[in-house]
């Protein structure tokens, strides 16, 4: 016979503030999260990315890769592209509404899965500590996980195509 199963939902508003981060997963398993100020726009989302997103890569990644993004807004924009080929990076063309095969996207129910357990934060400050201390415990703990993430990347993309888009059959 089906048994029920209760779930009680965590609630993860603490009415203390938010706070917006940019995230990177590289090969190596490493995450670097920066936390933004203020509304974001496309100067500076490139003022993030020269001034941490670029200088990380080219710490912690010895040879060429394409970067993917969302196709949020500020990163498609003309001057953001520009950008990135002034830089000789590739970027990745990324089809909409695909946040299944963003790896950043299990990163972020990583880091919540993190965050959240236990007790909850109570205001902003709070919450950025232990945002940061997730991102410690997954790139010292859980680095494996991640750098698998990436590892079996291409056989992913290659599964959705071959299933025409159902990464799950």
């Amino acid at each position: 016979m089906p048994r029920k199963i209760n779930f009680s939902r965590v609630k993860r508003q603490c009415h203390g503030g938010g706070i917006m981060v940019w995230g990177m997963l590289m090969p190596n398993g490493l995450i670097a999260l920066k936390e933004l100020q203020g509304r974001q726009d496309a100067a500076k989302y490139i003022e993030t990315m020269k001034t941490f997103g670029v200088p990380i890569m080219n710490m912690n990644v010895k040879h060429r890769i394409g970067l993917v993004q969302d196709n949020c807004s500020i990163h498609v924009a003309s001057v953001a592209r520009d950008f990135f080929k002034t830089q000789d990076l590739d970027l990745i063309e990324w089809p909409s509404n695909s946040p299944d095969l963003n790896l950043m996207e299990n990163i972020w129910k990583m880091l919540s899965d993190i965050i959240y357990s236990g007790i909850q934060p109570r205001n902003k400050k709070e919450l950025q500590k232990k945002l940061f201390e997730a991102v410690d415990v997954i790139n010292s703990d859980k680095r494996d996980i991640s750098k698998n993430l990436y590892i079996n990347f291409r056989e992913r993309l290659t599964k959705v195509l071959l299933t025409k888009g159902n990464l799950y059959n």
